[in-house]
């Protein structure tokens, strides 16, 4: 079977078999994503695809702060 988790930087991680293909703007999406602020990790799952700015197919996680999926704007929890 093998690991199929493969971290990309200390923050973005694929889940995805060695020969799943992935589109190279996804990857860049994924990237963008995890520089939001407050956000911790970010996941691409086997179906990630690029998407209108953010990538779709993956997995978000921040703290202290929600981003609403339509635009990803931030709703501060204080």
């Amino acid at each position: 079977m093998g690991n199929y988790i493969r971290p990309l930087s200390d923050a973005v991680f694929t889940i995805a078999s060695d020969d799943q293909w992935i589109e190279s703007l996804a990857i860049q999406q994924l990237h963008t994503t995890a520089n939001l602020p407050n956000m911790q990790r970010v996941v691409g799952m086997p179906d990630l695809h690029p998407g209108r700015g953010y990538p779709i197919g993956a997995a978000f996680f921040s703290v202290g702060r929600f981003y609403r999926k339509r635009k990803l704007t931030a709703v501060c929890s204080h």
